[in-house]
């Protein structure tokens, strides 16, 4: 008899092992599927979702947010992955983001890749980072650091702006309260055209 009871205490632990796995696992999926972002606070959307292992791959994710100033933004990638033990941090492929400065113009990014952290709401950039604006500069660095929600932009790299009229290259760049402040530092080299002025009674 007390052979019996040992064996189906065996079985019933087995069982009841095996089943709060699963149910572990079950919950790590539903988890992953239905908030694969984690704690983001902000709109998400993504075509499809992949698990592989404890990383989450996102194709197409879009995700969007308000500044301090309410000013909106927007971030679209090709692809992102998500470790779900830090469900704050996603890794970005091929990202375009677009913002408004604070003198309403229109800018647009781009870089290869990057590391968005939704609860800081910042993301580093890598490799060939771009920066347009329809105010008509564009700005070019290797790397570079956003904080989305204070207007920010920092890169301690080279940084390369052009303009209509001119070229500034500096060492490092800082700008900061939605466009309105931005510091060249470090070896600066500016080159700046005038277009003459056509000389009085001039027909052209």
């Amino acid at each position: 008899v007390q052979a019996r009871r040992h064996t189906f205490v065996v079985k019933f632990l087995r069982k009841a092992i095996l089943f709060g796995s699963l149910a572990v696992i079950a919950g790590i999926v539903a988890i992953t599927l239905f908030d694969p972002f984690g704690r983001l606070p902000k709109e998400v959307s993504f075509e499809t979702v992949r698990l592989d292992g404890s990383r989450v791959t996102l194709e197409a994710p879009r995700l969007a947010g308000y500044r301090q100033d309410g000013k909106p933004y927007n971030i679209r990638a090709a692809s992102g992955v998500q470790d779900i033990r830090n469900p704050s941090v996603v890794e970005l492929k091929e990202i375009e983001a677009r913002f408004e400065t604070n003198d309403q113009a229109a800018v647009r990014l781009t870089a290869p890749g990057g590391v968005y952290n939704s609860s800081t709401e910042k993301m580093r950039l890598n490799d060939d980072v771009r920066i347009i604006s329809d105010k008509g500069f564009d700005m070019r660095m290797r790397n570079a650091d956003l904080d989305f929600r204070a207007g920010s932009v920092s890169s301690d790299e080279p940084v390369t702006v052009v303009s209509g009229n001119g070229t500034i290259r500096a060492d490092r760049l800082r700008v900061g309260d939605g466009g309105k402040r931005v510091s060249f530092e470090g070896n600066v080299q500016s080159v700046f055209t005038t277009t003459p002025e056509p000389a009085k009674g001039s027909d052209k």
